[in-house]
């Protein structure tokens, strides 16, 4: 894998690590609190759709075009197949990134970006999850585990 997409690699799987400690350390029913939002208004409602988008990503790596279709459908999933889909989804990213070579454009809604933009989007859109999870954590009286209130240096 070439060195700009190993540090993209990286990067991913520390924001991915957040995503997973709230899954690993949270209680179902915090996990499960509805939350100040219309939609995906359960933390484990936004884990979840974080692998349907990662999911459209890591395919648009093959096939060159970003398509997240007309509306994700959700499963309710269990906090276990979450976080078994992720880890599926990460080897599989992992997996396609090496067979890059970092030249590779990608058609994002009529856009051609380039497959680190596309890697940099998807790590975006999970750290604006994580964002939003932290403040529905302070909002609802979740106390925000300490393996991510430390690092992040987060108020209690």
């Amino acid at each position: 894998m070439i060195e700009s997409l190993k540090a993209l690699l990286a990067d991913w799987k520390e924001t991915r690590s957040i995503i997973l400690g709230f899954l690993d350390e949270l209680s179902d029913a915090d996990l499960d609190k509805k939350l100040p939002r219309k939609k995906l208004n359960t933390i484990k409602l936004q884990a979840e759709e974080l692998t349907i988008f990662q999911e459209d990503i890591v395919e648009s790596l093959t096939t060159k075009v970003v398509d997240f279709g007309d509306e994700y459908l959700y499963e309710n999933m269990s906090k276990q197949a979450i976080v078994e889909k992720m880890a599926k989804l990460d080897a599989q990213l992992e997996k396609a990134l090496e067979s890059l070579d970092g030249t590779e454009i990608i058609d994002y809604y009529g856009e051609k970006r380039n497959v680190h933009q596309i890697i940099s989007l998807m790590i975006g859109h999970e750290y604006m999850h994580v964002g939003q999870i932290i403040a529905f954590c302070y909002a609802t009286g979740i106390e925000i585990p300490e393996s991510i209130s430390e690092p992040m240096a987060l108020e209690g």
